[in-house]
């Protein structure tokens, strides 16, 4: 027999509990709380390794309440955990076991505590408690509310909202402004959903995606820009019924690998060589006006590469290195003359922090992830395409930003939430026993 949803709770109070706990975690790891956005690097960013009461507060509210709501459908909670994606299970325990060799045991211990508020909120959220769609549509109301903020804020308080020693660029109510890009990319491809379901009025969702855009070109991130148009076309594509056939996982596959194995081939005869680093991203990053290595990340990842030779399998301990002054990152300040806030590349961060073995296990909780996907692609195409559109934009987003892996920052919490979300609705069909109501998205709350 199933476990059923506990009578005391009505299936309103379930949906609007979970909208807010993945509405607020994201506000939370978003939303700069003071006026002080000018600062950056390690004070604006490390306040919870540092042990801000504000950020403690804030993240350990909503992650008692998913206990809270997670025990009240304790079963459907386990039934979720047990299903869920193994690696990325694994990947949580081996930051928490990171803590036995770290530089900074307790900033592990901490930031490994917010990654289990994460699966918390994942688990409690997840169908049939939460709807398929609860999730998405929550991120897609917050991350527009917070575009709708930041523009405000931009226009009336430029001081604030503005960037102007990057030439001009919107931040609004955010740290950065790649941050921005970043959510409001985001934004736009889930307004672009709702525009083609047409389970939202056409006008609401035309309004949303042209003010995500519109923030999205204002905050001038090239990356963002950049992965947003990929996510889009990648979504149109599949979404489309041709590639929801039997063998929708082989067609792909076997596409994505004919791709790269002409484009190789093409390269080699041209130039008689195999592509470089250059010859791939060159004519991209000069037709937007940036340097082959990124703006000079290219420098922070050689010396953060310096850190992981000296501890290449295991790590320095997860979140122990980009720690600000007087921490193991404090050569990189003495040689640039100022310290990052991060690597400015999630693999090499990860592979710095937990090593080859902590590197591997994060691959392969994302195979997993794409794997579940391919699964999900046979029960619910539309809701398949949208999750693995916005996935690639995590991943190839990493290669010039530290998010995956870095507690609560946005596009791990999606990757988080996404897994854990993926899972439940396999686990459901398997079971038979996703209810009517978990499948019709929120268009009756």
């Amino acid at each position: 027999m199933e476990p059923a949803l506990s009578p005391a709770l009505p299936a309103r109070f379930n949906r609007r509990l979970s909208m807010a706990l993945v509405s607020l975690s994201l506000i939370f790891s978003l939303v700069a709380f003071t006026l002080s956005v000018g600062e950056t690097g390690p004070a604006a960013t490390h306040e919870l390794a540092e042990g801000s009461s504000l950020r403690q507060i804030q993240f350990g509210s909503i992650f008692l309440a998913a206990i809270w709501l997670a025990w009240q459908h304790r079963q459907w909670t386990w039934l979720h955990l047990k299903h869920a994606n193994p690696f990325l299970i694994a990947v949580v325990v081996y930051c928490f076991a990171s803590m036995l060799w770290s530089v900074a045991p307790m900033v592990s211990i901490k930031r490994t505590a917010l990654l289990v508020g994460l699966l918390l909120i994942g688990l409690a959220t997840a169908p049939p408690v939460g709807d398929t769609r609860l999730c998405s549509r929550a991120m897609m109301f917050t991350i527009t509310g917070i575009a709708a903020v930041s523009a405000v804020v931009a226009l009336a308080l430029p001081n604030v909202g503005v960037d102007f020693q990057l030439g001009g660029a919107w931040r609004g109510i955010l740290w950065q402004k790649n941050v921005l890009g970043s959510i409001t990319g985001f934004g736009v491809i889930l307004w672009l959903r709702e525009c083609l379901t047409g389970d939202m009025p056409l006008p609401r969702c035309i309004a949303g995606l042209v003010l995500c855009f519109f923030v999205l070109i204002m905050s001038k991130s090239a990356t963002s820009l950049i992965v947003t148009v990929l996510g889009c076309g990648i979504y149109l594509m599949l979404r489309r019924k041709y590639l929801a056939g039997r063998h929708t996982q082989l067609v792909l596959s076997m596409g994505l690998i004919l791709t790269v194995m002409l484009l190789l081939h093409f390269g080699y005869v041209i130039t008689g060589h195999l592509p470089t680093w250059n010859d791939l991203v060159g004519p991209i990053t000069g037709a937007l006006n940036k340097s082959s290595d990124f703006t000079g990340r290219g420098e922070i990842w050689k010396l953060v590469l310096l850190s992981v030779e000296r501890h290449p399998i295991w790590g320095i301990g997860y979140g122990g290195f980009w720690l600000g002054e007087g921490s193991a990152s404090q050569y990189i300040k003495d040689l640039l003359a100022w310290m990052p806030a991060t690597g400015h590349q999630g693999y090499i961060d990860i592979l710095n922090e937990l090593g080859a073995v902590g590197l591997g296990l994060t691959i392969a909780a994302l195979f997993w992830h794409f794997y579940q996907l391919g699964r999900l692609a046979f029960i619910d195409r539309e809701e398949a395409a949208i999750h693995f559109s916005l996935i690639v934009l995590v991943i190839v987003s990493n290669f010039s930003e530290s998010q995956l892996l870095a507690d609560v920052a946005f596009q791990n919490i999606y990757f988080f939430y996404s897994s854990l979300n993926v899972s439940a609705i396999l686990d459901l069909h398997r079971k038979g026993a996703l209810p009517a109501a978990a499948r019709g998205g929120l268009a009756h709350a």
